[in-house]
């Protein structure tokens, strides 16, 4: 670590100190800090971290560099392109207002990323940010070393003296999502915007099996209702075996699952509303599944040629459309129709078309 460093170079080294380091240049310390570090949001003092060196402290004065604190760092910062945050620093008895001879503190003299910095690392502006941003869907952790130089009081004034400290702090990065052409990407899905904080599935990562949307997402600060599934948005897609639809999707557009060769099992959130046309068509291995209390519509060829599909079970007390083959699932299928509804459906669903042998039950 830094010791024995000379007052007159320490300070030409810091003449040129920029405010701000590049996303590129973080280095995440996430496997370095306990989650107790951040209060998750609450306003506080943050202590003073670990000191990277041992300090050999004058036995007569019990100011340590590591009692120094830093504040503005204590949330999760948005690292937005171009935007910096300031914060400060207090060095161990810097605010000793009546100092007696032999007394001690620590004045912070600049920042750093590294424990030994070089030239080009050093910041001597207190203010942190990012030309390019940080965007990542999860919390980041980064490391920051603040560098102390201890100072002796003679009785008349303050002396500089040559030994230099680094005490280790933390920051962290808030998730912060960046807009691509496919959207926001959360958790292995991408979003984008469809109203007033509402956003629509898009499509998903190419490596996910299993796809569970939320009845939500937040996206830069902001809390959005997952309210639809795009058209086409996971059409043709053979890694997806399992999807479940949270609570707020009220609208799968069309062929959004449409021929997704592997797909096994669909959960239907409790406000789909409308199925569009071809949404699942083709799905050859889909199982048996329960339509929603709240589904009104059905469009075309929405379930045509399932081959595997046993039994679709309608609990929808409000549908009123059917559209041509929507429901012309498979040769055998079973459709479960509600007790008091069963005539007005078996009606509306024949008028749409399905095949002859499809068998109609009450429950």
């Amino acid at each position: 670590m830094m010791k024995k460093i000379i007052a007159f170079m320490l300070a030409g080294m810091l003449a040129l100190g920029s405010a701000t380091v590049d996303a590129a240049q973080f280095s995440d310390g996430a496997g370095s800090y306990s989650e107790n570090c951040f209060d998750g949001g609450l306003r506080y003092i943050w202590p003073a971290g670990v000191s990277e060196t041992a300090v050999e402290m004058n036995k007569n004065t019990d100011v340590d560099v590591n009692e120094s604190v830093i504040t503005g760092l204590e949330k999760p910062l948005l690292f937005y392109p171009e935007i910096y945050y300031d914060f400060k620093v207090t060095g161990a008895g810097t605010q000793n207002a009546s100092p007696v001879s032999g007394d001690m503190r620590w004045v912070p003299v600049y920042w750093s990323q590294s424990p030994e910095p070089e030239e080009n690392g050093i910041f001597r502006l207190w203010k942190i940010g990012t030309a390019k941003g940080v965007y990542t869907d999860k919390k980041l952790t980064f490391n920051l070393y603040v560098f102390f130089q201890k100072e002796m009081y003679d009785g008349t004034e303050w002396k500089i003296t040559d030994t230099v400290e680094s005490v280790r702090y933390q920051f962290s990065a808030a998730p912060l999502l960046k807009e691509t052409a496919s959207g926001y990407l959360s958790g292995g899905l991408y979003y984008k915007v469809s109203g007033k904080k509402e956003v629509c599935v898009t499509g998903c990562t190419a490596d996910m099996s299993a796809v569970q949307i939320p009845s939500a997402v937040n996206i830069n600060g902001t809390s959005y209702k997952v309210t639809s599934v795009g058209a086409k948005a996971f059409s043709g897609n053979k890694k997806i075996i399992g999807v479940t639809l949270g609570d707020n999707v009220a609208y799968i557009d069309k062929q959004a699952f449409y021929q997704c060769a592997n797909l096994k099992t669909v959960r239907f959130g409790r406000k789909v509303a409308k199925i569009g046309s071809s949404a699942f068509a083709k799905c050859g291995k889909l199982n048996s599944f329960t339509l929603p209390a709240g589904l009104k519509r059905i469009d075309t060829k929405a379930f045509y040629q399932c081959a595997a599909v046993k039994t679709v079970k309608i609990n929808s007390t409000a549908l009123k459309y059917v559209g041509q083959k929507a429901l012309a699932v498979n040769r055998t299928v079973k459709l479960k129709l509600p007790k008091k509804l069963y005539s007005k459906y078996q009606k509306l669903i024949k008028a749409g078309g399905v095949y002859t042998k499809t068998k109609f039950v009450k429950f």
